[in-house]
């Protein structure tokens, strides 16, 4: 049953080519080229990931004055804040300065005693346990210096008592817990120095 295409008009031969060409193309389309077109699609997927990261980089890059200034100022203001929240090599100095304020007013003191630190998120809790003896006035006067310092310092527990006269007419007694906080730049040593 072989087809004999030299009795026919001549535009059935060119209907049969051009069914047989289409039916060669769509055959060569589905099998042959299938896995082609599979990396050609993968690779302009490729192709545009990679345009929109250019893009991107180029975007940061036109950001990166602003943010070096942000970087800059940020700096500074870590700086200034440390004067604030110090640093574990600065706690000996504190130490010091609370101390030397304890004893510059009228006040027996009877206890100094820094605690050990308190973890916290992002800096470490510090407590110094104070009792001393003095006058209702010159405690008011060592709070108002002790609010003066430079970095924070907070008094808690704050108790008040009476005392019986003595000698040095000291008329009240305050045990308080003074909490400063220290930077978590580095570890500290384990607790009051």
């Amino acid at each position: 049953m072989a087809l004999d295409l030299n009795e026919k008009p001549w535009y059935v031969a060119l209907i049969v080519g051009l069914v047989l060409g289409g039916a060669i193309l769509f055959a060569g389309n589905s099998y042959l080229f299938k896995d082609q077109k599979k990396q050609i699609a993968n690779l302009e997927e490729s192709i545009d990931g990679l345009k929109r990261e250019i893009e991107k980089g180029l975007r940061a890059k036109a950001d990166l004055p602003k943010l070096e200034d942000d970087i800059r100022g940020y700096e500074i203001d870590l700086q200034r804040l440390t004067k604030i929240l110090p640093t574990k090599k600065q706690t000996p100095a504190l130490i010091k300065r609370l101390k030397q304020l304890t004893e510059q007013g009228f006040f027996s003191l009877n206890t100094f005693k820094p605690g050990a630190f308190i973890d916290k998120e992002y800096y470490y809790e510090w407590p110094i346990q104070v009792n001393l003896a003095g006058t209702y006035h010159q405690l008011g006067l060592f709070f108002d210096r002790l609010s003066r310092f430079s970095r924070i310092i907070n008094v808690n527990e704050l108790e008040i008592s009476p005392v019986a006269k003595s000698k040095k007419d000291y008329s009240i007694k305050a045990t308080f817990t003074q909490r400063t906080f220290v930077y978590k730049g580095e570890k500290p040593n384990g607790g009051g120095m």
